[in-house]
């Protein structure tokens, strides 16, 4: 039996969606394909039907991923909180604990470091965005020092939840948190 085009597209959608929120949780390396498979609702024959190799799922699921923060960092910026309210969201107790619908920078950051370029193209070209969108908070900034003032922010914060997540002390997990906070308001305003 033939299925329509749309379904296939949703197919491979449903695949990238699970590896991606796998691979924010327990990297693309300590993810295989079966689990991804299984979590789709798929066998692990029809991998092959969407993609040539993992390789190609993990830099299409580092995309879907960069874009979904991209979205998510616009509707912060946009809401009345701004880029304090993204601060406070991005270094919370609840992101955190969420990997797998979290920032891929945080998560990803060092295992792209270790893939093909493929992977690191998505991961790099996604960061950029993200940089992209949140130098547009600092309009009176001349656009290099907006942009210098966004990077150095996403290594601040994705650096923090990074070692708070690594962390297994929950109050030592919190301070970090907490300084973090307060390090990127003093960046941001400064």
């Amino acid at each position: 039996m033939r299925y329509p085009k749309e379904h296939k597209e949703q197919t491979r959608q449903r695949i990238v969606e699970t590896a991606s929120r796998n691979f924010r949780v327990r990297g693309i390396d300590g993810e295989g394909v079966a689990s991804i498979m299984q979590g789709a609702g798929l066998t692990n024959g029809a991998f092959f039907n969407h993609f040539a190799s993992k390789e190609e799922l993990a830099q299409a699921a580092m995309t879907h991923a960069m874009d979904e923060r991209a979205a998510y960092l616009g509707v912060q910026l946009e809401g009345k909180r701004g880029v304090e309210g993204y601060i406070r969201a991005y270094l919370s107790a609840r992101h955190r604990d969420s990997p797998e619908a979290g920032c891929p920078v945080a998560s990803l950051a060092p295992e792209a470091a270790r893939h093909s370029g493929e992977v690191r193209d998505a991961f790099t070209n996604g960061f950029v965005g993200l940089v992209d969108g949140l130098s547009h908070a600092w309009p009176s900034l001349p656009r290099k020092a907006a942009r210098a003032r966004a990077i150095a922010l996403y290594g601040l914060m994705a650096g923090c939840l990074g070692v708070a997540r690594a962390t297994d002390d929950e109050k030592l997990s919190g301070e970090v948190l907490s300084a973090g906070i307060r390090a990127a308001l003093e960046l941001v305003s400064g």
